[in-house]
């Protein structure tokens, strides 16, 4: 299950940097801080990592998730007044 959400990762980090011109900013951001959330929460399932990098990498998918959160509130905050 892991590897889906690293490749759906992949898939969103390579739809958000292939639309970053046509789309608004907060779709690609929206997208590139989902598919960080979901590396940095997969990664260290699949791969070995030092106990060292445990710390930095939960703070990552912290920050990517809230990031996530906040340009989805925008979104629909962008929609409901246009």
């Amino acid at each position: 299950m892991a590897y889906f959400f690293i490749a759906f990762a992949i898939y969103l980090l390579i739809r958000a940097f292939s639309m970053y011109a046509a789309a608004s900013t907060a779709t690609v951001l929206l997208y590139a801080s989902i598919a960080i959330s979901l590396l940095a929460s997969n990664v260290p399932r699949v791969m070995d990592l030092p106990m060292h990098y445990a710390h930095p990498v939960r703070c990552v998918e912290y920050f990517s998730f809230g990031m996530a959160i906040v340009c989805f509130i925008a979104m629909c905050f962008r929609h409901v007044v246009m």
